[in-house]
């Protein structure tokens, strides 16, 4: 992507915009390296393969750096110790804003797209946005009472119990990415960003919910896997994220392309994590 000048987001100056990434880099490069084909496919464009995950013009250099540095460490302490098997994680306040600095920009992509959205929510919306900018810049040391949740997933087998969830759970839950601002249109409000195998959940209105046990991030601290979560409506929500992700088309030409591509490379797609991810779903099917 091309540079441009504008107004940069975060410092709010006037400079030359770097092509932002949404959702940080890494996670489109580990996706790419751990699939059967090594491209990756956009559910807004399925029929196109891609080489690296959306950005748009934000942020200035610096800005773009000053995020950079907390990728960096999520990356390297959290995401691929966890993706290799670990259950422990420490963290210092570098977590907190790379959370916060992901959710940040979830508002600032999101929000004039959001639908059914009463006025007085997006006000709180909008407060957390200039709240966690100064908090983002270090012109500020406090970030709200807004509760910052990180729950990690796991390969799903079998479902009890009541909930009937829709097709190919492990493929969302394992293989995508996704973000929302969530709304039942009356009083809650939160942001919801889906990373591989990691969820990440900040509660704007209230700022917290019952239900959730041992994934609140805060100034510093271990995050340790099992944890649980039961919030009311949580499960259902997640439902309909996985529905709304099935929501593309894939023209049959593009269908033979993946298939040949596939052929070329069986050893890759044997021990890429998108096949273990569509035989965990198989076999739910089986079970």
């Amino acid at each position: 992507m091309t540079t441009a000048i504008g107004r940069c987001l975060l410092c709010e100056e006037q400079k030359e915009l770097k092509g932002s990434h949404i959702i940080p880099k890494f996670i489109g490069k580990w996706l790419k390296n751990t699939s059967a084909t090594g491209y990756l496919r956009q559910t807004s464009n399925a029929d196109k393969r891609q080489q690296d995950i959306s950005k748009l013009p934000l942020l200035c250099n610096e800005c773009e750096q000053l995020f950079s540095k907390y990728e960096k460490m999520f990356s390297e302490k959290i995401f691929k110790p966890f993706q290799d098997g670990g259950k422990n994680f420490n963290y210092d306040i570098w977590l907190l804003k790379f959370v916060i600095s992901v959710q940040w920009r979830i508002i600032a992509t999101q929000k004039h797209t959001a639908e059914g959205i009463p006025g007085f929510l997006m006000n709180h919306l909008d407060d957390a946005f200039v709240l966690w900018r100064d908090f983002l810049l270090g012109k500020i040391n406090k970030h709200g009472s807004y509760a910052h949740h990180i729950f990690f997933l796991d390969t799903i087998e079998s479902v009890s119990g009541e909930l009937q969830l829709q097709d190919k759970p492990n493929m969302y839950f394992l293989r995508s990415i996704d973000s929302t601002i969530a709304s039942n249109g009356n009083n809650t409000l939160f942001i919801y960003t889906k990373l591989p195998g990691i969820i990440m959940v900040t509660h704007i209105f209230p700022t917290n919910m019952a239900g959730w046990s041992k994934t609140k991030i805060v100034k510093r601290g271990t995050l340790k896997i099992p944890q649980s979560c039961s919030v009311d409506g949580f499960a259902e929500f997640l439902n309909h994220r996985i529905e709304e992700s099935r929501n593309y088309k894939i023209s049959e030409k593009q269908v033979m392309k993946i298939n040949e591509e596939v052929r070329k490379n069986e050893k890759r797609m044997l021990n890429s994590k998108s096949f273990e991810a569509w035989l965990a779903d198989e076999n739910m099917k089986s079970f």
